[in-house]
């Protein structure tokens, strides 16, 4: 058989819906921005055995990950009273071009609009499950509740090629839900000196000295 023939076969074979998604017991994973690849995955939830996501952030920009809850009798792995609730460790291979120093994962139900206090998804908020969280590459970590649900991460370093590890436990008031675990791994703006701030603190007192 040509290779011409096996290719025309190879063409007409249908492609699952969304090839980057992994199935654990209740729950699905699934790759929500091109810039992510979900390697593997498994554990049951539980405090004691998390579930594990192997995944390389390939890019720039947001990396995403829809999580959607398949199972009404789901339940919460942590032991707390939520509807759901399970504990995550991740681990997160950088495949980007640099070198990261910040880290971020934060819930959202829409791509672009933060989780609030309201909708009842949060990072275990009002809980010990599993906090305090934790990295094995960064030293400090903001567990922030408010404006936004999210963990900050920083004071450490992912050279590229290597991985990261992180440990958090997610929750929710009602069964069946779908939301995204955001990740960004550049600092926003906001948190970086200006250029017309360091020139500033280059000219004063203290700069002249800093630079001498």
């Amino acid at each position: 058989m040509s290779f011409r023939i096996v290719a025309l076969m190879l063409a007409l074979i249908p492609l699952p819906a969304f090839a980057g998604a992994i199935s654990l017991d209740g729950i699905t994973f699934l790759e929500a921005s091109d810039n992510i690849r979900l390697v593997a995955a498994g554990g049951s939830g539980t405090l004691e055995d998390p579930y594990v996501i192997q995944e390389e952030i390939l890019g720039e920009g947001e990396a995403i990950i829809k999580v959607r809850i398949d199972e009404a009798s789901f339940g919460s792995r942590l032991g707390t009273t939520h509807a759901i609730g399970f504990a995550l460790r991740k681990e997160v291979t950088n495949r980007t071009a640099r070198s990261w120093d910040f880290f971020v994962i934060e819930l959202e139900f829409e791509v672009g609009k933060g989780s609030d206090y309201y909708d009842g998804l949060s990072f275990a908020q009002s809980t010990r499950a599993n906090r305090p969280f934790r990295s094995d590459r960064f030293v400090k970590v903001d567990d922030m509740t408010e404006p936004r649900d999210m963990i900050r991460f920083s004071d450490g370093r992912v050279d590229i090629a290597d991985s990261a590890n992180f440990l958090v436990s997610i929750t929710h008031t009602a069964p069946l839900p779908e939301f995204y675990l955001v990740q960004h791994i550049r600092r926003p703006f906001a948190m970086n000196p200006s250029p017309q701030r360091m020139v500033a603190d280059a000219r004063s007192p203290q700069g002249q000295n800093a630079a001498q």
